[in-house]
C-alpha cells in the first residue's frame, strides 16, 4: 500500500513530542551574525582604549618613552589586566548574545535527548550518505553565496577608500591607525548588519524545512487521536468507573440530606436545606432503580426523613441535577415537606 501523502499540519501533541527531543526549527546563522555584529560595536567603543594601551606598552618596551612601572613584568600585568577589562565583558556579551538568540528562535528547551547514543551516528554509511545529502549540498552552496556576497560587500565599501590606503605613508601614524581603525569598524558593521539579515532569511527557510518535514497525513492524525482519547473498550472503563466515582461521592452526602423524597422505592431523591446558608434546596443524590434502594437504605440507617411524594418524585427527578438547588417551580411542594419534617421533629422533642 502506498504510504499516504503528509498534507496536514501537525498537531500540537506532535509538536510537543518532537520539541521535547529537540527538533525546533533553528538557524545557527542569527547568533553567529549577533555575536559578530555585538563583538564589533563594543570593541568600537572600546577598542581605542585598547589600542592605545597596547601602543604605550610597545613604545615603553622599545624605550621610545619611560614608564613610572619599575618592571617588565609589572608593564605586562597592566597590560593583562587593561585587556581582561574588555574582553570578559565581550565574552559575556558574546554569550548572552547567543542564548537570546536561541532563546528568541524556539524558547526555553532542556532535553538530553540529543546527545542519546544512536547506531547511525557512528555508522560510516550513514555518514557517507549524509556528507552527500541534497542537505549538505544546499548548506555548501548557501554558504558559498554568503562568503562572495560579504566580499564583493566589503570590496566595495574599502575601494571606497583607495585614496586613503595610497597616501596613508604620508599621513602621521596615529591619524592613519584611527582612520584605518574606522574604516575597518564601518565594513565590520555593514557585513553584520547584512548577515543578519541573511541569517532571518535562512531562519524563515529552515522553518518552512520543518513544517514540511513534521507535516501529518490525515490516517496518522486518526493514530494519534486514538491513542490521546483511547479505544472505545478503554474508553467505556474509563467512563464505567467515574460513574462509579460519582456514585460513591454522591452516597456519602446522603447522611447529610434534610428529607429524601420516593415514588415509592424505584426514585430517590436526597435534598438538603439549611435555612441559614441556602437560598433553596439543594439536590446532594438522586437514583433510579438500585441506586434510589441504596440512597434509602443510606438514609434510612442515618435516620435521614423519607417522604413518598411520587408525583413530586417523578417531577423532580428530569428537572433536577445533583449539586445543584432546586428551580422556584418546585419552592412550594418542596417547602411542605421541608415544614411537615420539621413540624413532626418538634412534635417528637415536645
Amino acid at each position: 500500500m502506498a504510504e499516504e501523502h503528509k498534507t496536514e499540519r501537525a498537531t500540537p501533541y506532535k509538536r510537543r513530542k518532537v520539541r521535547e527531543e529537540g527538533n525546533v526549527a533553528k538557524s545557527h546563522e542569527i547568533a553567529s551574525s549577533l555575536v559578530v555584529l555585538f563583538s564589533v560595536l563594543v570593541l568600537f567603543f572600546s577598542g581605542t582604549y585598547v589600542f592605545k594601551e597596547v601602543i604605550k606598552a610597545f613604545l615603553i618596551l622599545t624605550g621610545f618613552i619611560h614608564s613610572s612601572i619599575p618592571s617588565l613584568s609589572g608593564i605586562f600585568e597592566n597590560l593583562y589586566i587593561d585587556l581582561l577589562k574588555v574582553l570578559l565583558p565581550l565574552f559575556f556579551i558574546s554569550l548572552a548574545v547567543v542564548i537570546l538568540s536561541h532563546v528568541a528562535q524556539f524558547g526555553f528547551i532542556f532535553t538530553l535527548k540529543p546527545l542519546s547514543f544512536k547506531l547511525n551516528r557512528i555508522n560510516p554509511f550513514e555518514g557517507i550518505k549524509r556528507l552527500f545529502s541534497l542537505t549538505t549540498f544546499f548548506e555548501m552552496v548557501k554558504n558559498s553565496l554568503k562568503a562572495f556576497l560579504l566580499i564583493g560587500i566589503a570590496l566595495f565599501f574599502l575601494k571606497s577608500s583607495a585614496d586613503f590606503f595610497l597616501s596613508s605613508a604620508s599621513i602621521p601614524l596615529i591619524d592613519a591607525l584611527k582612520k584605518f581603525l574606522n574604516i575597518t569598524t564601518a565594513v565590520l558593521v555593514i557585513l553584520g548588519v547584512v548577515a543578519f539579515f541573511i541569517a532571518l532569511l535562512d531562519y524563515a527557510f529552515k522553518r518552512w524545512q520543518f513544517e514540511k518535514k513534521i507535516m501529518m497525513s490525515r490516517r496518522e492524525i486518526k493514530e494519534e487521536y486514538k491513542q490521546l482519547e483511547g479505544h472505545p473498550e478503554v474508553k467505556g472503563k474509563l467512563k464505567a468507573r467515574m460513574r462509579e466515582l460519582a456514585k460513591n461521592r454522591m452516597m456519602a452526602e446522603v447522611p447529610k440530606a434534610s428529607v429524601i423524597i420516593t415514588n415509592p422505592t424505584h426514585i430517590a431523591i436526597a435534598l438538603k436545606y439549611n435555612p441559614k446558608e441556602d437560598k433553596a434546596p439543594v439536590v446532594v443524590a438522586k437514583g433510579k432503580g438500585v441506586v434510589a434502594e441504596k440512597i434509602i437504605e443510606i438514609g434510612e440507617t442515618y435516620g435521614v426523613p423519607i417522604v413518598r411524594k411520587p408525583e413530586l418524585a417523578r417531577a423532580l427527578y428530569p428537572a433536577v441535577e445533583v449539586g445543584k438547588e432546586i428551580s422556584p417551580k418546585f419552592y412550594k411542594a418542596v417547602a411542605e415537606v421541608i415544614a411537615y419534617i420539621m413540624f413532626k421533629k418538634k412534635k417528637v422533642y415536645a
